[in-house]
């Protein structure tokens, strides 16, 4: 008889000084010797703008099929996985996706809500890819893998709509062995505007139901920080915006920059505009697909309070004259790009968000003057926005804009600080509450902290540590094994950790090479400080392509109504792939 074994793989997420890259994989081998494997997330992370990357991914290729583009050989995964399933939209959460599938690998069948599935498969119909198999399940759905490795989603807040978390069993002789939790990130919020909220009676009950000997609890650790700042809920975040709004009469633009994809806290845009009688215009292309996922996804109430023209027709609508623009920048995207131009050459464009154009005067149609109040609600975070998101409010103070700041621990310039809207993940005060809850159903229970760099990690561990639960922090690349009740140390894989990143690639008077007026998205594997190792392969960075000929993941939507992939005669340009050992990039693993 085979050893029974359960095992959490840490691919991603739990990094040294970035956020993002969310990825970990439960494998369980029952006594028969049958192994079966579920992921959970492929996130992007937030490369540092001196690497020259816009972006880095986990390393999985030990874990997807991939098909060379150029020759169409097949290479087996050596750990290939039976299913991905996606917590929620954020880019820190499913941004590897499209990549993946354009630098060659192929994408195991993915279960998420609706709201996550309408979104990726959009991105994907906007890159002109083959959209992957994507099964929409809700709380309480569980699906097996094999007889004895089970996935049940869990209704978890978030800042954005739908968001899951997932509860994994393991079974040995049909018995629970081990309990895996992923809550993704999440809230203790019941009462969001948008979509389900956390049911903590239902929660709870799910860790009630079939306790296994031993359960690990992943936890979100991004907002843990100690003596955190209590929520002030959405109607409190609506009244202090309508506030600040009402108290500069004479600014007749509002500019309010969001993370486009935190639908929530758009909804305290939606929520003032009724307020104030006006109506509100979306400015950037992640919140048009945001808004066409929303509407595909049953969320209609907001319909009635946006402008359905061009944002150059509302500019110039005399009949609006309290003009409210939600806008892509709350990271102040390009920013840092733009002024020091960083791997790419002097004429090449570089891809700004709409803030950030009209911080650098560069937007087409919106000027920032006296009459402007913006409104940053997004608290400065130092890992993502740091420098940028200072930088870019007071260039737009330079032009007489009136900016308005939620608190963020630090003085940025004279800017009046008042807290507009909440952290879209759990405080240190909410999780200790909860965690106590927790303990009294699951006495035998480990935390173990995710998604945040080791200072975040540590708070986390403490919290639990302090309500009498015991901690072990992960490292990406460690793995731990559950056996017989207990969780070993982290055992670290024999391979250097490596992400894999892309870099824009434009054309210009000086290139040396014939590329595309799109430009390319190049592909490295890259170090854990973003070093480049090896170049795995380019595509062009075209929007239009006719899908690839090979579609092993093709899907249709099934249950709405979207425009068709554009006919085109182009293939998609794919650069030939660099390959290590046994077919796999890299190192081969």
């Amino acid at each position: 008889m085979a050893k029974a074994q359960t095992l959490l793989h840490f691919i991603g997420g739990v990094n040294k000084d970035r956020i993002g890259g969310n990825c970990s994989v439960v494998e369980h081998t029952d006594e028969k010797g049958e192994t079966h494997r579920v992921m959970f997330d492929l996130g992007a992370i937030f490369t540092p703008v001196e690497s020259g990357f816009v972006a880095a991914y986990p390393n999985v290729d030990e874990y997807f099929d991939r098909i060379d583009l150029k020759t169409g050989k097949v290479y087996k995964a050596l750990c290939p996985v039976d299913a991905l399933y996606m917590t929620h939209a954020h880019e820190d959460h499913i941004g590897a996706l499209v990549n993946y599938v354009k630098m060659g690998y192929v994408l195991p069948k993915i279960k998420t809500s609706g709201f996550t599935r309408n979104f990726i498969r959009l991105s994907f119909q906007k890159e002109g890819l083959p959209i992957p198999e994507i099964e929409k399940i809700k709380a309480g759905e569980k699906a097996f893998y094999g007889p004895n490795l089970s996935v049940e989603g869990i209704d978890v807040s978030h800042s954005i709509v739908d968001s899951l978390g997932f509860y994994t069993r393991s079974y040995v002789n049909g018995k629970p062995y081990a309990a895996i939790v992923n809550n993704g990130d999440f809230l203790t919020e019941e009462d969001l505007p948008l979509g389900h909220t956390f049911n903590k009676a239902s929660y709870l009950n799910t860790f009630q139901q079939n306790p296994a000997p031993l359960t690990v609890l992943c936890l979100d650790s991004t907002s843990t920080l100690p003596n955190g700042e209590e929520r002030i809920g959405f109607d409190k975040a609506v009244e202090n915006t309508l506030s600040v709004i009402q108290e500069s009469p004479q600014c007749s633009l509002i500019i309010s920059p969001v993370i486009s994809r935190s639908v929530q806290n758009i909804a305290i845009d939606i929520a003032v505009a009724r307020e104030l009688k006006t109506k509100i215009a979306l400015d950037g292309k992640w919140l048009q697909t945001v808004k066409d996922a929303l509407l595909l996804s049953g969320y209609t109430d907001f319909d009635d309070v946006l402008y359905k023209g061009t944002i150059k027709a509302y500019m110039n609508d005399k009949n609006i004259s309290k003009k409210y623009v939600v806008c892509t920048g709350a990271f102040a995207q390009g920013l840092e790009n733009y002024e020091n131009n960083i791997g790419i050459d002097d004429s090449s464009p570089i891809w700004l968000s709409s803030a950030t154009k009209m911080a650098l005067r560069l937007h087409p149609f919106i000027r920032i003057n006296k009459q402007t109040l913006v409104l940053a609600r997004q608290r400065i975070i130092d890992e993502i926005n740091g420098k940028t998101g200072p930088k870019m409010l007071q260039l737009m103070a330079s032009q007489g804009a009136k900016v308005v700041m939620s608190p963020c621990g630090r003085k940025i310039g004279n800017f009046k600080e008042v807290k507009m809207q909440d952290s879209g993940h759990i405080n240190a005060e909410s999780l200790k509450r909860l965690l106590q809850e927790v303990k009294e159903l699951t006495p035998n229970m480990i935390v173990v902290p995710i998604h945040g760099n080791p200072e975040q990690c540590k708070n986390t561990k403490d919290i639990a540590e302090s309500v009498g639960i015991q901690s072990f922090l992960a490292g990406n690349l460690e793995t731990f094994e559950i056996k017989d009740g207990k969780l070993s140390s982290g055992k670290i894989k024999h391979s250097p950790h490596t992400w894999f990143a892309v870099k824009l690639v434009m054309p210009s008077p000086s290139a040396t090479r014939d590329i595309p007026l799109s430009g390319l998205r190049e592909f490295w594997e890259v170090t854990e400080d973003y070093r480049p190792i090896t170049k795995i392969a380019e595509a062009e960075n075209a929007t239009t392509h006719k899908p690839l000929e090979h579609k092993p993941y093709q899907h249709k939507f099934e249950d709405v109504d979207l425009p068709v992939f554009e006919k085109m005669h182009k293939r998609r340009l794919i650069r030939p792939n660099i390959r290590g050992k046994n077919g796999n990039f890299g190192h081969g693993r």
